[in-house]
């Protein structure tokens, strides 16, 4: 029975997530936020935005904003693709207003990987979180965002509704 007990327990530490791959590090996604992922697409152009926001997907009928979070979190950063045909979007619910901000995108550089993450997985690196971020973290190798999906949020928001 004990055994039993503790295996409920984990199973309940354990939190779904999408690994997505990005430039210059990973970011973790909650599999909750995450609508659909789809291989990337030619984006409309916006005029007069931010160059962190890059277009508007045409997905399910809608018009989808698409975010550079990298060039959101950093400025001067550029935004690039290692290679068309192996970058996916990654398209989030909104989480705080969905009459105004339904759903967005992000980019990743390569199809985003399942997972089932334990806090024992993440270990923390001490590094100042940047202005997108929550944390930064350690995963496997690799240095690893959790975002702040308020904020990229609502900057899309003063940008595109205001």
């Amino acid at each position: 029975m004990t055994s039993d007990a503790s295996q409920a327990e984990s199973d309940r530490e354990e939190l779904p997530v999408f690994w997505v791959a990005l430039q210059k590090k990973g970011l973790v996604l909650p599999e909750v936020t995450v609508a659909e992922i789809i291989a990337y697409e030619p984006l409309q152009r916006l005029e007069d935005t931010p160059d962190w926001c890059l277009g508007l997907l045409g997905w399910r009928g809608r018009q989808v904003p698409v975010v550079s979070f990298e060039m959101l979190t950093v400025e001067r950063a550029s935004f690039s693709l290692v290679s068309v045909s192996s970058a996916s979007l990654v398209i989030l619910r909104g989480l705080n207003d969905a009459d105004e901000l339904p759903f967005y995108a992000l980019v990743a550089q390569t199809p985003p990987r399942h997972l089932l993450l334990t806090p024992e997985m993440l270990i923390e690196t001490g590094e100042e979180a940047g202005r997108t971020e929550l944390a930064q973290v350690r995963f496997e190798n690799d240095l690893v965002s959790i975002p702040d999906l308020d904020y990229v949020e609502a900057c899309l928001r003063n940008v595109l509704i205001t």
